[in-house]
């Protein structure tokens, strides 16, 4: 083992040996490549001669003219890679100092760097730029703590998500600390003082503190997926979007007040809306409003006659007052604040709708039956559907005037104007669902007796 140990160990000196043989003969060949230079100058003569080590830098005394005019100059030299490297500077101890690094930079072996393409050139100066603004910092300090920082997130993301996820984080830390159910609080009180519609208040409030039962922690803590599952839990279509248009408003008022990061979405915000699927138009037959009418209790008269033939909205009846109809100018009054498009409308009274109504007539008061909410009012409007033996359909009596008014009329643009809604969804939605013989019939049922109960078609 012994002799084996030796022989590898001999090997070992002689590689050595070669490779200090060979180093030595490269640094010879550019000694004398440079004094081969310097001899060969024999008419301009190097004004200095730098050394460090083994190195030997050369400058010369090379002025410049220009305009008639000589200014200083100095180069320097020095090879690199077998190569000739000249420099410039403008005073002799610029040339001095620069050739000095060189020197040291060659001897110490950092100066032997490889050329760079002209992309990575161009990647090198813009980096060199960024880092001018952050003294103190170093390219390859920089170029160390982003593969420290890359190598932690291990491919789970990039270190710009990191990054925002530790500010975001840091500025909840700093929010003061609301449970939903002060948050709604707070929010229905702002709104009252803002003279808000009672209708709109009440309606918003019930849909909230459902939001609030559900989520008893702290409003900032509530993420878009925790909100997307109660969605789908409390209802679908337009009823689960109609819930995400609240939370998303109470999620708004929190930001605005503090309680929620300013510069970002709220959880709410990121939650996307449930695709509605298009439902079937289901309208009523004239002899099946006939029935509903003949059913009805005096208390639901006025809304179903004005649901039937002058097609309001079911949110816009619930709030409508005696006082916007106007019987003695045969017109209807949707006022702004009572609007689903929050914008005020004119709607006509047809004769079918004067008849209904002229019996009921008040100077004020609501119009609808004195429910709650209108979640109440619709549940009736079904019960008496199917007290009358007739199937109910979804939005059926805006439906139905749609249908027979756009018939009756011909125009889309002025049933659009009376129901407060755009003439291509009007055109597209109730085109050729009746005939004309049908809307004259539907616009031509009468109450026969002030009671409103029986029900005939006129001449």
């Amino acid at each position: 083992m012994g002799g084996v140990e030796r022989v590898k160990g001999l090997e070992g000196f002689v590689y050595s040996l070669i490779l200090i043989t060979l180093q030595r003969r490269l640094l010879f060949r550019d000694i004398f490549v440079t004094m081969f230079h310097m001899k060969k100058k024999t008419k301009n003569q190097p004004v200095r001669i730098v050394t460090h080590k083994n190195q030997v830098i050369p400058i010369y005394s090379t002025p410049d003219t220009k305009g008639g005019k000589t200014y200083e100059s100095y180069t320097y030299s020095f090879m690199q890679y077998g190569k000739r490297i000249r420099r410039r500077a403008k005073t002799l101890a610029e040339a001095e100092d620069a050739a000095r690094k060189a020197a040291v930079q060659l001897a110490d072996g950092t100066g032997q760097l490889r050329t760079l393409k002209p992309s990575e050139v161009s990647d090198f100066i813009a980096a060199e730029r960024i880092l001018h603004k952050h003294p103190g910092f170093t390219l390859a300090g920089i170029v160390s703590e982003w593969e420290a920082a890359n190598a932690a997130l291990s491919g789970i993301g990039r270190i710009s998500d990191a990054v925002a996820a530790f500010t975001k984080a840091k500025k909840k830390a700093t929010l003061p600390d609301s449970t939903v159910a002060d948050m709604v609080i707070k929010f229905m009180e702002t709104k009252r003082k803002d003279g808000l519609s009672e209708f709109y208040l009440n309606d918003i409030e019930r849909k909230l503190n459902r939001f609030a039962s559900a989520f008893r922690v702290n409003i900032a803590s509530i993420t878009p997926e925790e909100i997307m599952t109660w969605l789908a839990m409390s209802g679908s279509g337009r009823n689960a979007n109609n819930l995400r248009t609240s939370v998303a408003t109470l999620f708004s008022f929190a930001r605005e007040i503090g309680f929620l990061p300013r510069e970002s979405k709220t959880a709410a915000e990121q939650v996307k809306k449930v695709k509605e699927k298009p439902s079937k138009i289901g309208i009523y037959t004239p002899q099946e409003i006939s029935k509903i009418l003949s059913y009805a209790s005096e208390k639901y008269v006025p809304a179903l006659a004005i649901a039937a033939f002058a097609g309001i909205r079911s949110t816009e009846i619930f709030r409508m007052d005696w006082k916007d109809i106007k019987l003695d100018r045969n017109i209807l009054v949707v006022e702004a604040e009572n609007a689903k498009t929050a914008s005020r409308r004119i709607v006509p009274i047809v004769p079918a709708l004067a008849a209904w109504l002229k019996p009921y007539e008040k100077k004020s008061g609501r119009v609808s039956p004195d429910y709650h909410n209108l979640d109440n009012m619709t549940r009736g409007f079904t019960a008496l559907c199917h007290a009358a033996g007739v199937k109910p359909q979804r939005n059926g009596f805006r439906h139905s005037f749609a249908s027979y008014r756009l018939a009756t009329l011909k125009s889309a643009d002025a049933v659009a104007l009376e129901m407060g809604n755009s003439p291509r969804k009007l055109f597209t939605n109730y085109r050729e669902l009746v005939t004309e013989k049908e809307a004259t019939e539907w616009f031509s049922i009468m109450p026969v007796t002030a009671s409103g109960k029986v029900v005939s078609f006129a001449a």
